[in-house]
């Protein structure tokens, strides 16, 4: 046995990611992170849509019958020492690259919906959470993400069109926060119609999750155990030499070891595998991790407003506080509200009265379309949360050695008001 050249490993693993989808075209937009990460991997995608296509269908069969022998769960080993188990040079239905995703978030799920279907993966998601629940808000596909989704699996986005709510074929734009009049408008319909795009909407986050975790096949995810550090083989000359095989050893909360070719951490703006790979805290001082200077209010609720079907959403700005109101379909709709507050506001702010009455007294003097949703906003539909935000990694590298790579939030996180968080992981988890 032979251990496996770790840099082919890493070139594979992104190249089937791509033949298990479609290959990148003009109709897909690819931002820097996209492309940073394919500089990152050396990968050029070149396969065709209908080579892929058929090369997805020829290994149906081949991935049914190896799943069946698996029951798709890989193999947890003793942390014992240094050696790492051996594994053949070529990588085979038999021998398939073992890819493990550190975290069940948007990106790491469209990530593993796609390598799921290939018969030379054999994929291991550790998400933290104990079980998936119903939580969460509305999330914005924008045109480009949903463009991708299509081209990865054009099943889960149908299944998201059935919950999808637009709002890019509508108005959306700023408002002054006090006269309630537009300064700008976003035309966020032309640009997806000239280039035969999705319009971009929101679905509500625990939808889209239970439509890519029903895409997922059984004993792929592991949960109630999230990724704490891990380890790398020391990497061997052309593929040659002797001893063990592996390529990365994944450690996880409960103690065990995972072993795989391939680590990838899509585990959030908190990162775990992006602080092993750097060395650093995943909070706190030192992580790159920093208070945005705002904090955020959330209501969700249902609301009769008089511009339903006209207005997407609208952002009402003003000094030091802004506020968004948009429509989440089937009657529904979201506000926000972003205050400048130093962090830990939620606890050290009074609200007697409650967080509905404490930011009609914030907002006193804006808009009466702010005062008319926040009335009826009962307690128990409001949240908040700080927000933390890091500067893009630029100039820091994204992978280690050819095993590890960060995707989303771990390297690129952003914050909410873009509505390109999930977007942009998407994009990561197509390249």
């Amino acid at each position: 046995m032979r251990k496996r050249n770790f840099s082919n490993s890493v070139r594979t693993t992104a190249f089937l990611a791509l033949a298990a989808c479609c290959s990148v075209t003009n109709d897909v937009p690819s931002s820097a992170s996209v492309m940073a990460s394919a500089f990152a991997f050396g990968v050029a995608p070149k396969a065709s849509h209908a080579t892929t296509t058929a090369r997805a269908s020829s290994y149906s069969s081949s991935r049914r019958r190896i799943m069946m022998q698996r029951s798709m769960v890989s193999a947890t080993v003793p942390d014992d020492g240094d050696d790492f188990t051996p594994v053949p040079d070529e990588i085979t239905p038999e021998n398939p690259l073992r890819v493990v995703v550190a975290g069940a978030g948007v990106g790491g799920l469209a990530l593993a919906n796609s390598l799921a279907r290939n018969p030379l993966v054999q994929l291991t998601v550790l998400e933290r959470t104990d079980k998936f629940q119903r939580f969460g808000g509305p999330i914005q596909l924008a045109s480009n993400a949903l463009q991708v989704i299509k081209v990865m699996d054009e099943s889960v986005f149908d299944n998201i069109m059935e919950r999808f709510t637009y709002t890019g074929d509508k108005e959306n734009g700023i408002k002054d926060g006090i006269r309630s009049e537009w300064y700008a408008k976003f035309d966020l319909g032309t640009p997806a119609e000239v280039r035969d795009m999705p319009y971009t909407g929101v679905i509500d986050r625990p939808d889209l999750q239970e439509i890519y975790l029903e895409s997922i096949p059984e004993g792929v995810i592991r949960n109630g155990d999230g990724v704490v550090t891990y380890t790398t083989a020391p990497r061997s000359g052309g593929g040659s030499g002797t001893g063990g095989g592996g390529g990365v050893r994944v450690h996880t909360e409960s103690g065990s070891v995972v072993e795989g070719d391939v680590l990838i951490g899509a585990d959030g703006i908190w990162s775990s595998v992006r602080a092993a790979m750097r060395n650093e805290p995943a909070k706190g001082d030192g992580s790159g991790c920093t208070y945005s200077g705002y904090t955020v209010f959330a209501g969700e609720l249902e609301y009769d407003s008089p511009d339903n079907g006209q207005v997407g959403y609208k952002v009402y700005i003003g000094p030091g506080r802004y506020f968004v109101i948009t429509d989440i379909g089937r009657g529904c709709y979201q506000w926000y509200a972003f205050l400048a507050r130093p962090p830990g506001s939620a606890e050290a702010e009074d609200k007697p009265d409650g967080c509905a009455k404490y930011l009609k007294d914030v907002f006193d003097g804006w808009s009466e379309e702010i005062h008319a949703i926040l009335d009826v906003t009962k307690e128990s539909e409001i949240e908040q949360r700080d927000l933390y935000d890091r500067p893009p990694s630029l100039f820091r590298s994204w992978t280690d050695g050819g095993s590890v790579a960060l995707l989303g939030d771990s390297v690129h996180a952003m914050m909410p008001n873009l509505g390109q968080g999930g977007c942009q992981a998407i994009e990561d988890a197509y390249v």
